[in-house]
């Protein structure tokens, strides 16, 4: 009976752990505006849309340029540090039995910072014909060309055109500052 009692003491304790360990496991993390998911692979996607992101598509690739892909079909836990990713995975040793291990993949591809031309941004003025440009205002996060025109012989401007920058459409402004998830203090 004593032995009986110490198994099922035993299996409770096992399975507790196992609980625990799943609990304290992060199989979605954000960073920036990406979601990072950890399920039998790394998936991307975007925050604001929950679209696919493509910045993982295979290969996925660790520091050194190797291909990882194939490392990640029993992931199921990832953390992001700077540009890489650290995700768990459990393969099997060569006596079949599970183990523990992770992979590092880069996900630089998915922190690109989309630059803009400055020729993009400049206003300009037509003084004689009272006319203004401004190609890059931001409004509510988004940005937008605006276009003025002088009331009269007035020095007084309207808005007559608010519409989307072809050269800036889809920037998003990423303030540093603003990280509170970001960890990558050394």
């Amino acid at each position: 009976m004593k032995s009986l009692k110490n198994k099922l003491c035993l299996t409770a304790a096992i399975v507790l752990l196992c609980m625990m360990s799943t609990a304290l496991a992060e199989s979605v993390i954000i960073k920036r505006d990406r979601i990072f998911i950890a399920d039998r692979g790394l998936v991307v996607k975007n925050l604001g849309t929950g679209q696919i992101n493509q910045c993982t598509a295979p290969p996925l690739l660790d520091p050194a340029g190797h291909d990882v892909t194939h490392l990640l079909h029993t992931a199921t836990d990832v953390v992001i540090k700077h540009d890489y990713a650290v995700v768990t995975v459990h393969p099997q040793d060569s006596n079949g039995n599970p183990f523990v291990d992770t992979v590092t993949v880069d996900v630089s591809n998915c922190f690109e910072v989309k630059t803009v031309n400055v020729d993009a941004c400049i206003s300009t003025v037509d003084i004689q014909q009272g006319l203004m440009i401004i190609p890059c205002v931001e409004i509510n996060g988004s940005y937008v060309t605006v276009h003025m025109a002088r009331r009269g012989k007035s020095e007084n401007w309207e808005v007559t055109f608010l519409g989307d920058n072809i050269h800036i459409n889809n920037y998003k402004h990423h303030h540093h500052d603003d990280d509170d998830d970001d960890d990558d203090d050394d």
